[in-house]
């Protein structure tokens, strides 16, 4: 253990906290220090921690915050993110705990990928929100965490029992939280089966068919398609079409389908990066 970086860690942290030992913060400080020093990414972090919560010291945990987070450990990148968003004592930084928080999201902390993911939909002070950039850490979030996959699942098992009330507000939920499949079902379950339903969500059709639309989901950019395409509004209809394509949608192909065939002037669009042209076929000359 003498010079072994996990060693001098665990020795630490059972002095820190009694386990199988006597509980004794100085003895654990001391092997946290050599711990550090040897190189364990999170004994600075833990020493951090100390200096906050027993000296109340926040420029002392910054900075051994600051040492784990350049060693590449996930909490204290957290932590630091944390202490540049609510600790008015060190003069908060907004928009470098926004940078921190998404840097601790790529390192897979599930409370940094929540709070990245709010932060860039609605965005911060003078920075504007986005959220197709929002959804990317839903997404993340998802892959980290089985919270929206049994969500989504347990909405699913309600529909199929006929509890359209009950699959409405999972689905609610998640599409609140940007999850776009969500939002594609919540605006085709008010659509098909809203007779049925006891519960009320205003504006629940247009409005999550456009924010999945909006997110990119292939369905509801070809359900947006065919609304653009009733109203008469053929070149927004036939871009819609194009973007449901990209994502593979066949009724976004077949949309096209459409405007090929009756030759409808919308110019040209694009498809997979491949270029389309729609309209009235040239004239050929001939000498």
């Amino acid at each position: 253990m003498q010079n072994h970086p996990d060693g001098l860690f665990d020795a630490g942290i059972m002095m820190l906290k009694g386990h199988g030992t006597e509980k004794n913060t100085t003895r654990a400080r001391y092997y946290l220090e050599k711990a550090a020093k040897a190189g364990h990414k999170g004994a600075p972090g833990t020493l951090g921690y100390l200096e906050l919560n027993e000296n109340g010291n926040i420029t002392g945990a910054v900075h051994y915050f600051n040492m784990s987070h350049n060693m590449g450990d996930t909490d204290a990148t957290h932590n630091l993110a944390v202490i540049q968003s609510y600790y008015e004592a060190f003069d908060p930084d907004p928009y470098y705990a926004h940078k921190m928080f998404k840097i601790a999201s790529g390192r897979g902390h599930k409370d940094a990928t929540m709070v990245s993911a709010e932060q860039t939909m609605h965005g911060i002070h003078n920075l504007t929100g986005n959220c197709p950039e929002g959804l990317k850490y839903i997404k993340m979030l998802s892959s980290q965490s089985t919270l929206v996959t049994r969500m989504l699942r347990e909405a699913t098992q309600h529909f199929q029992s006929a509890d359209y009330d009950a699959a409405a507000l999972q689905y609610l939920v998640l599409a609140e939280a940007g999850v776009e499949v969500a939002q594609y079902n919540l605006a085709w379950l008010c659509q098909e089966f809203g007779s049925e339903m006891s519960i009320h969500i205003p504006d629940c059709i247009d409005r999550y068919f456009e924010l999945s639309a909006r997110n990119g989901y292939g369905p509801s950019q070809a359900w947006l398609g065919n609304k653009l395409w009733l109203k008469g509004e053929l070149y927004e209809s036939a871009r819609c079409y194009a973007a449901a394509a990209d994502q593979g949608s066949e009724e976004g192909l077949f949309g096209l389908g459409f405007f090929s065939k009756d030759g409808i002037p919308v110019g040209t669009v694009a498809v997979n990066t491949t270029l389309h042209y729609f309209g009235p076929q040239p004239k050929l000359y001939f000498n």
